[in-house]
């Protein structure tokens, strides 16, 4: 701020081009010590002030005698910190600027000096001037010839003017000044009660959220939830708890806990029990405690209670908290019937494996008898019932392993479209009457090389899980087509490959499947239905049995839109129907090649060797695969065929032995025999063509084929 007033500034510029008005104006304003008296009376007639004889402070005079000069005049003054107060300036200053031109570009260097227009009104007009320059108060148009006083006048009150107007100025910059620091301090603080007002109103907020998230967290529990204090009045209670309980409002409204306790009660199927164990918990208000409780219409709660402590160990009640498990427990039941039954399809392939055993020694045993020439009749009779109760039990564990999903793979010829066609009957029983089944086959006959009954099992499946994605009926489509692919196609498709293939479509209009659930959908055990509902296995023995056939599947759903799956065979490569069914004849008998023969069950063992004994084969018998290993290191070079059974209690099994077997002499021809497949599946075996399965139970006729086509 500025405290002391400004002080007096004497210092005028003179603009005119004669200098004898220069030489004037020093007179009047800068007299010397002996000028006339005669002025100090009038500058005391002008200003009120005492005069004082030979004492009048002068002007400090600078003169200029063209407008550009004057104007670089008043530019130093203001770069030597000593501007001038104010400026005599004439109208006409030939050649260059005339005194109205000057004085504007006065005022665009220094906008506070105050100017003096001198003129004789022959050049200019008044109205020309202020139309030129503006009517502006700083300045003063002074007529010539003037008078000594007058031109003093002007300098005393112009210059008394520019002191003024920079007081004044000071002033307003002062206050300004005093105006932007308090306005500063009120904007501070008016920021400050801004915050605090905000952080009042985002603390009020939080406490309303934070309040409505425990409440929608409270209400949105799947629990039903009480809380008591210590005197067992209600605290609060969600909705949750009232619906479980179906209490009524009355009662849910009402502060005291004891008329709800009562209504609790009559809706348990136990009250008593329950009652106690209130009352304990009561009376021992430290006790965590849990139990299962029971509903009259069957739900089952999980009951969890505890105690309310503060961190100081201060007791302010107990909570309640009632879970309905009634779903959950189903499951658990489920799961264990699950369970169970895997447990028995495990111990029915087991006692099929081991019942196949028998019958293989049965049936090769009856047909041993059969050959003999010499029959009676009534024998022959009985040979043929006791061959077709053998046949009957064959089937019996045929169906056995199809419970247990251990089927042996046996491929054979077939056209998909006849196989389908024989397949439709059962197919319309199993969807039911709310189901439309469309049977589309193609216009020309596809032949494959497939197992009938594999191939069976793996359109019931996918056509089980489309009734079920249709609950309210709807229609299922299976068609069939000739479908090639090219190396373009198979960039396209990358599951595919080249060549010409039968494909089989099966699609619903059920309720479709988003992309999480087509990410695991062959997974073992994924399942998408309730638990009990599916085994989770459908899928994924479909696409295995698909696997076994050297095919593959894909899969199309949209959610809503329903489903379809396309199945890929390689089209037979035998063109020719296989021939008929004939008796064993001379072309099926052994030319004396040497058999190496492995099997544990030492029945069937015997019975075997003594048929391919029959048959024209040399026999090597082993019961394990120690045995067999030392027969081949003994007789490597004369072995021609290898017929191991596929599961072998002690040492290796019959398809690690053939694999080994297989690695030391690689154009081995090998045979294994087994009750079911699933370790062939599981084990990769099915990928190596070398191997060639012969399933349990099998007559002498289809153990010479078999062998006789193994060895060709």
């Amino acid at each position: 701020m500025h405290d002391l007033p400004a002080p007096r500034n004497r210092r005028i510029l003179v603009i005119d081009d004669n200098p004898a008005i220069h030489a004037d104006f020093r007179k009047i304003l800068a007299p010397s010590e002996s000028r006339h008296s005669s002025l100090d009376v009038a500058e005391a007639e002008l200003f009120g002030s005492e005069t004082n004889q030979g004492r009048q402070i002068p002007f400090e005079i600078d003169s200029a005698y063209q407008g550009q000069e004057g104007v670089e005049a008043v530019k130093r003054a203001l770069e030597e910190s000593r501007p001038y107060a104010m400026a005599f300036v004439d109208v006409r200053m030939p050649p260059g600027w005339d005194g109205v031109e000057t004085t504007e570009k006065i005022w665009e260097v220094d906008s506070e000096i105050q100017i003096v227009i001198c003129t004789a009104y022959s050049d200019y007009s008044w109205d020309e001037m202020f139309e030129r320059i503006g009517n502006d108060d700083r300045m003063v148009v002074l007529k010539k010839p003037f008078d000594t006083v007058e031109a003093l006048q002007l300098a005393q009150a112009l210059t008394e003017k520019w002191r003024l107007s920079r007081m004044s100025k000071q002033k307003i910059e002062d206050l300004e000044e005093t105006v932007a620091e308090r306005t500063r301090s009120l904007l501070k603080s008016n920021e400050t009660l801004k915050v605090e007002i905000v952080e009042h109103k985002r603390t009020e907020q939080e406490l309303r959220g934070k309040t409505a998230f425990l409440d929608a967290q409270l209400n949105s529990s799947i629990d039903g939830i009480l809380v008591v204090d210590s005197q067992g009045r209600k605290i609060l209670q969600n909705q949750q708890m009232i619906k479980l309980w179906k209490i009524p409002h009355e009662i849910a409204v009402d502060l005291d806990d004891k008329r709800q306790l009562q209504w609790a009660t009559t809706m348990l199927q136990n009250p008593e029990p329950f009652a106690r164990r209130v009352a304990y918990l009561n009376s021992n208000p430290g006790e965590v405690d849990r139990e299962e409780i029971e509903l009259k219409d069957g739900t089952i709660l999980d009951r969890y209670s505890s105690p309310v402590l503060g961190k100081d160990g201060t007791r302010y009640g107990r909570i309640w908290a009632f879970r309905d498990i009634t779903e959950r427990k189903k499951i658990e039941a489920q799961l264990f019937q699950t369970q169970k039954l895997e447990l028995i399809g495990q111990l029915a392939g087991g006692v099929a494996h081991e019942f196949n055993n028998i019958l293989a020694a049965m049936i090769l045993n009856l047909d041993i008898m059969q050959m003999e020439p010499q029959l009676p009749a009534e024998t022959q009779s009985l040979l043929l019932d006791l061959a077709a109760l053998a046949k009957r039990a064959a089937s019996l564990t045929q169906q056995l392993l199809l419970f247990s999903r251990r089927l042996v793979m046996q491929p054979r010829r077939l056209e998909i479209n006849a196989a389908l066609t024989n397949l439709l009957k059962m197919l319309e029983h199993l969807a039911g009457e709310a189901v439309t089944i469309l049977w589309q086959p193609s216009n020309s006959e596809l032949w494959i090389d497939a197992d009938s009954t594999m191939l069976d099992q793996a359109v019931m499946n996918l056509c089980l899980n489309a009734r079920d994605a249709m609950p309210n009926g709807g229609t299922l489509i299976l068609k069939t087509s000739l479908a090639e692919f090219n190396v373009e196609s198979v960039r396209v498709h990358p599951e595919s490959r080249p060549g010409q293939f039968a494909c089989l479509s099966i699609s619903d209009t059920g309720c479709g499947m988003d992309a999480a659930v087509l990410k695991h959908l062959f997974e073992p055990f994924y399942s998408t239905k309730e638990i009990g509902k599916g085994s989770g296995l459908g899928l994924a023995s479909t696409y295995g049995i698909v696997d076994q056939h050297k095919g593959w599947l894909t899969v199309e759903s949209v959610v809503g839109h329903g489903t379809s799956f396309h199945l890929y065979f390689p089209l037979s490569a035998t063109l020719e129907t296989a021939p008929a069914a004939s008796a064993p004849a001379l072309s099926l008998k052994g030319q004396n090649e040497t058999i190496l023969l492995v099997e544990d069950e030492a029945a069937l063992l015997f019975v075997t060797t003594r048929s391919l004994s029959m048959l024209g084969y040399r026999i090597l018998s082993a019961t394990n695969s120690h045995e067999a290993l030392d027969l081949w290191e003994r007789h490597r070079n004369e072995i021609d065929l290898v017929i191991t059974d596929m599961k072998m209690p002690k040492g290796m099994s019959g398809l690690e032995l053939a694999d080994k077997l297989h690695e030391m002499k690689p154009s081995l021809k090998i045979i294994i025999m087994s009750g079911y497949s699933m370790e062939l599946v599981r084990d990769g075996a099915g990928a190596n063509s070398g191997y060639v399965f012969l399933s349990k139970p099998f007559a002498i006729k289809t153990l010479s084929e078999t062998v006789r086509r193994c060895l060709d």
